[in-house]
């Protein structure tokens, strides 16, 4: 009992890890293009590194949501194991709870269908505080399109649009791109001060200061505002893995099968937001912006 009783706030704590996160039931929640399903899709976006482009997790946060769960269930097999296995010597017992448990988890799954059935019933808010975070951004010292050193600590104090495109894709990085620009052109010339972009390249080994430079000016991208940035491979290729930015070459075409992803810095330097490519997506983003430029002038 003594055992028993002491790791009950333990207990409590993961409990309560567990019915504050919606992220774990929205990871099996069917997707779609509106309802439920693209709610779950967004906050799969955040909770787990989905990209809707490939349909690709990023296991490594699949794992950490997954983790309490199981280790909440490991302490109560330990804790109350004699009770269990008392329970399991009556086949009855045991099949009432185990068809209720069942009951229960089936009526949740037809609740996802019916509820991801259902169209749209207007604009879903931007949840700014469900989808905050604060962790630590990578270590990132490149050159822009002009040559100059953008070095992403020196930028704290503004707002910062964290992207990954390259000079000749072909498919998603001029949406990147489009998506940025249209998300900031709804911002006011105030609120547009206080932001910058930092799109690294996903081809360092042929985009070049140059290159980008082209890339730019095909896209209307003038510095300071947009910096499309590069540098020696091993150092940019190392800048994509700390933002968790999947990414493999086909090695016939050249072409970059890559993750599509907005990494929102707030003033402090954190990263404060994590969005993707869509309609939803777009309008969120420039709510974010506002969110994090607003959050700077109630300082000031």
């Amino acid at each position: 009992m003594q055992r028993r009783s002491l790791t009950l706030p333990l207990i409590r704590q993961y409990s309560a890890s567990i019915a504050q996160s919606p992220c774990r039931e929205l990871l099996l929640a069917p997707g779609g293009p509106s309802g439920l399903g693209a709610f779950a899709d967004d906050f799969r976006v955040w909770c787990f590194g989905y990209d809707p482009a490939t349909g690709h997790l990023q296991w490594s946060f699949v794992l950490s949501m997954m983790g309490p769960p199981v280790m909440l269930g490991a302490m109560l097999a330990l804790l109350w194991w004699e009770p269990l296995r008392g329970a399991l010597v009556r086949p009855a017992t045991v099949s009432r709870h185990a068809l209720a448990a069942a009951a229960s988890v089936a009526a949740v799954a037809a609740g996802f269908v019916f509820l991801g059935a259902e169209p749209a019933q207007g604009e879903l808010p931007f949840p700014a505080e469900g989808l905050r975070t604060a962790h630590k951004p990578p270590q990132l010292r490149l050159v822009n399109q002009r040559g100059e050193p953008v070095d992403l600590a020196a930028l704290r104090g503004q707002v910062v649009i964290l992207t990954a495109v390259y000079a000749s894709c072909p498919h998603t990085c001029p949406q990147i791109l489009a998506q940025a620009k249209r998300a900031i052109a709804s911002l006011s010339d105030e609120e547009r001060e206080s932001l910058r972009i930092v799109a690294v390249t996903l081809d360092p080994a042929k985009d070049t200061p140059e290159a980008l430079a082209d890339l730019a000016t095909r896209h209307g991208l003038d510095a300071p505002l947009y910096n499309l940035v590069t540098g020696e491979p091993s150092e940019v290729e190392a800048v994509l893995d700390s933002m968790g930015i999947a990414r493999e070459r086909d090695p016939q075409t050249g072409i970059i099968d890559h993750a599509n992803l907005f990494l929102l810095l707030d003033r402090d330097g954190r990263i404060a937001y994590r969005l993707t490519l869509g309609d939803r997506q777009e309008r969120w983003l420039a709510s974010a912006l506002r969110v994090l430029v607003k959050e700077g002038d109630h300082a000031s």
